[in-house]
């Protein structure tokens, strides 16, 4: 089973991370959560995201911002696998699941594909809603919180994964990986 961590972050690169959440999946189940505001000591907390990243793939909405909050702070992981199901290496905090260029790549003519709007358009309310009670701290229980915007992220990453499948597409981590990826859809994404 691939492990998957699905992260967000809150600050700039002005600011620095000033919260993170991070949820571990594994076969697409939550396995672990992790959340902590750091407003500028964010450095004390770059090994638990090597850790990470060495035993499994991340996962982000629109994750270029989390992917350049990370190399502002080191450049490299280290040798790590290309993602948590292959034996290659490379020296990169990505490549990224990213969910907004899945939704876009997916459902292409969608008015929003910010987290909020995806989770309004295909009734995942409820179900974020539960997750966040669960995982979230009382007083961080919405969007533009860190762990909540990173379940809104599971909530996303599980209703794509549930409707490609129902359409027969056989999903796995290479394959959204390679939509995550795939330049046509890059370019999609940032219009």
């Amino acid at each position: 089973m691939s492990t998957l961590h699905v992260i967000d972050f809150e600050g700039t690169r002005a600011s620095g991370v000033t919260e993170y959440g991070v949820v571990t999946l594994v076969g697409g189940e939550v396995m672990g959560t992790r959340t902590a505001e750091c407003t500028g000591k964010f450095d004390e907390h770059l090994d638990m995201f090597i850790k990470l990243r060495k035993n499994g793939t991340f996962v982000g909405h629109n994750a270029s911002v989390e992917d350049r909050l990370l190399r502002h702070y080191a450049a490299s992981p280290g040798f790590v696998k290309k993602c948590s199901s292959s034996s290659e290496l490379g020296t990169a905090w990505g490549v990224w699941i990213d969910t907004k260029i899945l939704y876009r790549a997916f459902f292409c003519n969608l008015p929003d594909y910010s987290l909020g709007g995806l989770v309004k358009k295909f009734e995942l309310t409820e179900r974020l809603s539960f997750l966040a009670n669960k995982f979230c701290p009382a007083h961080k229980l919405g969007y533009h919180s860190a762990m909540f915007d990173a379940l809104a992220t599971c909530v996303l990453l599980e209703n794509l994964t549930a409707e490609l499948q129902k359409n027969g597409l056989r999903v796995s981590d290479e394959l959204l990986l390679e939509y995550s990826r795939s330049k046509k859809f890059l370019k999609q994404s940032s219009h």
